[in-house]
């Protein structure tokens, strides 16, 4: 590309100056290219833009590099038709035009060209990307296009006042509930649409809003020829950018209905309070017609997490959730439904499923039953996946007869215990009846820490009551010491006792006799 010099600046021949390093700090991407299409010169902006280095591109063909694929052909036609006929259109002004990144993700760019001497030594470009500018517009005008489609099919009545009770805006449901066009309302007031008592009041709670500038839910009545219907308004202060009020937005729901039908929103309300009393887990209402048709009238989202499959799918079809149980489980869980219907008991049952991909998922069931007008019966409950409470219990089991075959070949003696509000502790679970180490059958229905605790050596016991303490207070302890068994015969012990973290009122603990064995006589 020709440039001349001109004291601390370097001139195209047909664009303005451009101060000397320019062309390095700008922040569009500039690119020079010769008469065959070869790129002559690339800056720091356009390798950030393109992803290709000046030492990389500088030589290449515009074509085969920045040009999408789909539109090479035509540029190389273009670009002829230039060289050939002179034709300077499309020069000199911006165009928005698909170009291609190194990795090869396209880009929008605005892009101006000019020539250099006439096109004869080439062409420059500046461009810069577009593409999120572009993308935000769409973002913005989907956006908008949303909000319009819901204030226009919402069956709520919605409106904005600016700060003297002017109306600013109004939905077509305003419109068609009190039959006024929004153009001939926008800069009147409510007292235009309705009688000066109830705008009066409505005015007084929009003031309320301005001056507190926070949302405010109302129940209002509002005369409708020989009816009065009823609406539950909710007010919000609109702000502007500093935050200041400076308008009221109304958004109105007609609540005739619910009026006219409180009892039975009251036992909805009821129900729903008692469904969402048992989260978490997935909710559900459980129905079955007194033909014997079972069906899901509600299901939460939850039902993903526990069955993997969604909630319109079940409510759908009952058998989504009811097929993944074993055919025993299964019927174990329409006995206890029928108990339930029939006595009107909570209905509680414990169980697995299979699911599709051949996970086994624990659940636990828990709901209230109820029998409407018609003999349907209805369980709002929740089931709850146990899953992992019962792969831990299951693995706890595993590990205690694992322990219990390990303690009973070293003369040992492991015990589950839980300590209780009124500082006792009892035991849970033990490998044997302890004889071996104590000397005599452990009592497993009194205090075991009182219980080992009095065979404990009169000179230990201190040691014990801090192991002890220790323990109860969620702490790993571990003890030797000196016991006086049943039988009157003293042994060494270890005792070491854990806390489990999910419970810290239960412990593991174990006891093994470290009595050294005697020492038999040497021979005479």
């Amino acid at each position: 590309m020709a440039e001349r010099t001109v004291g601390a600046t370097a001139e195209t021949a047909t664009g303005p100056a451009v101060p000397a390093g320019a062309l390095s700090a700008t922040s569009l991407a500039y690119l020079g290219v010769d008469r065959l299409g070869v790129i002559t010169d690339w800056n720091p902006a356009a390798e950030r833009m393109f992803g290709w280095t000046r030492a990389e591109i500088v030589g290449q063909s515009v074509a085969d590099t920045i040009v999408p694929l789909q539109m090479r052909a035509a540029f190389l036609v273009e670009f002829t038709r230039h060289l050939v006929t002179g034709d300077t259109a499309g020069l000199g002004r911006r165009l928005e035009l698909p170009a291609r990144h190194r990795d090869g993700h396209e880009l929008l760019i605005e892009i101006t060209i000019d020539p250099v001497n006439n096109g004869a030594d080439g062409f420059c470009a500046f461009a810069h990307d577009s593409t999120g500018r572009r993308e935000a517009e769409q973002a913005l005008w989907e956006s908008n296009s949303l909000v319009q489609a819901i204030l226009d099919h919402t069956t709520a009545v919605i409106s904005a006042k600016d700060s003297d009770g002017r109306y600013l805006f109004v939905n077509r449901e305003f419109e068609r509930r009190f039959q006024v066009a929004a153009g001939e309302l926008v800069g009147r007031t409510e007292a235009d649409v309705l009688p000066v008592a109830l705008a009066a009041v409505s005015q007084e709670r929009d003031e309320l809003v301005l001056r507190s500038a926070t949302a405010s839910t109302t129940v209002e009545e509002i005369p409708a020829g020989d009816d009065v219907q009823q609406y539950i308004v909710t007010r919000f202060p609109l702000l502007d950018p500093s935050g200041v009020p400076r308008g009221v937005c109304s958004i109105s729901i007609d609540d005739t209905a619910r009026r006219r039908d409180a009892e039975a929103l009251r036992r909805s309300e009821e129900r729903f309070e008692r469904i969402v009393s048992n989260m978490p887990g997935m909710a559900c209402r459980f129905e079955v017609a007194p033909d014997g048709f079972t069906s899901f009238s509600y299901v939460s989202d939850g039902c993903r997490e526990i069955f993997g499959v969604e909630p319109e799918a079940v409510i759908a079809d009952a058998t989504v959730v009811t097929g993944l149980f074993p055919h025993e489980q299964e019927q174990a869980i329409q006995a206890s439904l029928r108990v339930s219907a029939y006595s009107l008991e909570h209905w509680r049952w414990e169980g697995h499923a299979i699911l599709r991909d051949g996970q086994r998922r624990y659940v636990q069931g828990i709901s209230r039953p109820e029998r409407l007008p018609d003999g349907t019966v209805v369980w709002d409950g929740l089931l709850l996946d146990r899953t992992r409470e019962k792969e831990v219990e299951l693995e706890s089991a595993r590990t205690r007869r694992h322990l219990h075959q390990l303690i009973s070949s070293l003369r040992g003696y492991a015990y589950t215990i839980k300590a209780q509000p009124d500082g006792s502790v009892r035991a849970v679970y033990a490998s044997a009846d302890g004889t071996e180490i104590f000397g005599g059958p452990m009592d497993p229905t009194g205090d075991v820490a009182e219980n080992i605790g009095a065979l404990i050596h009169p000179d230990d016991q201190t040691r014990y009551a801090a192991f002890r303490a220790s323990a109860l207070a969620g702490h790993a302890a571990d003890l030797n010491c000196r016991i006086i068994g049943y039988d009157g015969v003293q042994r060494s012990v270890f005792f070491r006792q854990r806390p489990r973290p999910e419970d810290p009122t239960l412990l593991d603990g174990v006891c093994c006799d470290v009595t050294p064995p005697p020492t038999e006589p040497a021979p005479s």
